[in-house]
């Protein structure tokens, strides 16, 4: 075997060791053949070995068991303090505080000399950078209620050479920016690796994104980009140093960036075709440093490919709308991103309901209407009530393609026929006897009564009155304690059948997570059913299918076109926390019929007028198919009698 190609199955062999198994081999294999090779072979290897020591004579050491210790014991004293606090009238934790986030600030200045400076330990400072944040957000977590001292604080930070030249100054205020720093500090390890770590470090990187990924969100990874800024072009934090050093323009760091090992293992490395000098043209200025050297500028563009795989690993697994414009924000092209992605976002779209919004949203903002067509024609039962947001903006962007118009409106009606009868369904909830024939007979009188009439008024009141569900007692708060304690309940204590689950319980009205139970104890009809009017509005031949709604509508609930019956209702529910989005729903049909009335007698009018005169024009001008005129007839209520006469023109 050629002696070449022994020292590579020899490096190979020793990679796949453990590091105390390396350190063994070192010591009984290696170090042995020095004494026995040629002399001036074993003075340069001293010679060699010698220099590294000296170079590494003044490295900062990153003690992480030490600052582990430090940190956790602060974080202790400042659990205590928070106790003792409740009996003493003074405390210590704005001090306490302070003392640790100083103590992570001053360490994050050893941690980027080791990998800037010395380019060593890569994984000893990923490792550190990675207990920093952790720490920060623990630090956060202990201050308890108020974090008044810890989102406030003043944090000066000052990257410093071992020369003590100033590289970076930041002036940050609240503690929980600090992550910023990490940040940026973790671009500058990420650069140096690609342009001096050997092949195994560099496979080690995308390794250390997901670990950044895990630890602070996806989002981390596009603001490392940027030097942890959250976007391409804010400005630097008023009061930031920009006192700022070139490395290329100091002869001694010059020196030391040629005495790098080019690769171990890797011969030749040049970054894998990537050009010699950086067009800043093309990228942000913030992906660069002005203290990089240019064998670090060269690398930005290899650290943002590895950024953008990493964020592809999550966009196959679960594609959202946000992290597809954050990776469009990375992207060289728009068009080769959606051709890359556009594939892989249909084969996961139907994994989940989630999955299926968050397609329909990329899709609707690339404008392919063939694939939202596909989509909702096969899989529109994935979405469930929370996502009709999602559905609307699909809509409207699958129906300007001429050839599924009619497959828009026809989805349209379906949801709001829908929100028709989910409102339906919870009116007679609360109305019990508003189905009785007796009752309906009544009502129907009250229409026809005039509106501003005491007679009216008295018998509107009436009427609500003895169709409203008796509401029975609330649930005693004992009866709850002992509910919760899985007690049984003594008889007279049941509670009410309706009674607010949502009610009982402290619930973020923003959280996500909660949008299920939100939906299912108070769905928002209201913001559904003006979603879905302004969605078939801007479809061609909408109109005429918000009158058939309206038709249905006012057939199942004939009260809504009662501005007085209305707002009784909805004063007898007003006393009921658990009903207000029945009161919000009833007054956005109202609102909804009231606008369909006014435009039906806008038309009519129109009509009127123009009967005389159109008469026999419109004889002749008829075309001879719906599609010669550009408009469809849309009838998908399937009423062959008021196909023709149902047609109205648009009218804003």
């Amino acid at each position: 075997m050629p002696s070449s190609a022994a020292s590579k199955r020899f490096i190979q062999v020793y990679h796949s060791l453990p590091p105390d198994a390396q350190q063994l081999l070192v010591q009984k294999q290696l170090v042995p053949l020095l004494d026995q090779s040629p002399k001036d072979r074993h003075k340069k290897a001293i010679a060699s070995a010698t220099e590294m020591q000296r170079r590494y004579a003044h490295m900062p050491s990153l003690n992480l068991k030490a600052k582990k210790s430090e940190i956790c014991t602060l974080l202790l004293e400042l659990s205590r303090d928070s106790k003792r606090s409740l009996i003493k009238e003074r405390s210590r934790r704005e001090e306490l505080i302070s003392e640790a986030v100083d103590s992570l600030a001053q360490w994050l200045n050893d941690v980027w000399k080791v990998i800037y400076e010395y380019r060593t330990n890569f994984k000893l400072a990923h490792g550190c950078l990675l207990f920093a944040c952790d720490a920060l957000d623990q630090i956060g977590s202990v201050c308890g209620g108020c974090k008044c001292s810890y989102a406030n604080m003043f944090v000066p930070i000052k990257i410093r050479r071992s020369s003590g030249k100033l590289v970076k100054s930041f002036s940050l205020t609240g503690a929980h920016n600090l992550a910023r720093v990490m940040l940026w500090i973790w671009r500058d390890l990420f650069v140096t690796m690609l342009a001096t770590g050997s092949k195994r470090q560099r496979n080690n990187i995308q390794d250390m994104l997901d670990d950044i990924r895990t630890l602070l969100g996806w989002r981390a990874l596009e603001h490392l980009l940027h030097g942890g800024r959250k976007k391409s072009f804010d400005d630097e934090d008023e009061g930031e140093g920009e006192e700022e050093e070139y490395v290329n323009n100091e002869p001694e760091q010059r020196d030391r960036w040629r005495q790098v090992v080019e690769d171990d293992g890797d011969e030749n490395y040049t970054s894998d075709g990537c050009s010699t000098t950086c067009d800043e043209g093309l990228y942000p200025s913030s992906y660069y440093a002005d203290h990089w050297s240019w064998r670090l500028t060269d690398q930005q563009v290899r650290l943002r490919n590895l950024v953008h795989k990493t964020l592809l690993c999550l966009f196959k697994v679960a594609p959202s709308e946000p992290l597809y414009a954050s990776m469009a924000s990375i992207a060289d092209s728009d068009e080769e991103l959606d051709a890359e992605l556009h594939p892989m976002l249909m084969s996961v779209a139907t994994h989940s309901s989630d999955n299926f919004a968050a397609a329909l949203r990329i899709l609707s903002l690339n404008n392919r209407t063939d694939s939202l067509h596909e989509l909702l024609t096969m899989h529109r039962h994935l979405l469930r009530p929370q996502d009709s947001a999602s559905l609307q903006f699909a809509t409207i962007i699958m129906s300007s393609n001429f050839s599924y118009r009619y497959h828009g409106l026809t989805i349209a009606q379906e949801e709001l026929i829908d929100i028709s009868n989910a409102l339906h369904a919870a009116v007679r909830s609360c109305f019990c006897n508003i189905s009785a024939e007796a009752y309906k007979t009544e009502l129907r009188q009250i229409l026809a009564l005039r509106p501003d009439s005491l007679n009216r008024r008295n018998r509107v009141e009436r009427w609500v009155k003895n169709v409203l569900t008796p509401q029975v007692d609330a649930t005693h708060p004992m009866a709850l304690a002992a509910l919760m304690m899985g007690i049984p309940l003594p008889p007279g204590m049941e509670g009410a059948d309706e009674g607010d689950m949502l009610g009982y319980f402290e619930i973020d009205s923003d959280d996500p997570e909660l949008e299920d139970l939100r939906e299912e104890f108070r769905p928002n009809l209201k913001s559904r059913l003006q979603g879905w009017v302004e969605t078939a509005t801007s479809i061609k031949g909408g109109q005429t299918m918000l009158s058939k709604v309206y038709n249905k509508t006012t057939e199942d609930m004939p009260f809504l076109i009662a501005n007085d019956i209305v707002e009784e209702m909805s004063a007898r529910l007003s006393e009921r926390p658990s009903k207000h989005h029945v009161c919000d729903a009833m007054e956005a049909f109202r609102d909804f019929c009231k606008k369909q009335r006014k435009r039906a007698s806008v038309n009519a009018k129109k009509e009127g007028r123009s009967n005389g005169t159109t008469a026999g024009r419109a004889a002749t001008d008829v075309p001879s198919s719906p599609y010669e005129s550009g408009f469809v007839s849309f009838d998908p209520l399937g009423d062959p009698s008021t196909s023709s006469s149902a047609i109205m023109d648009d009218v804003d």
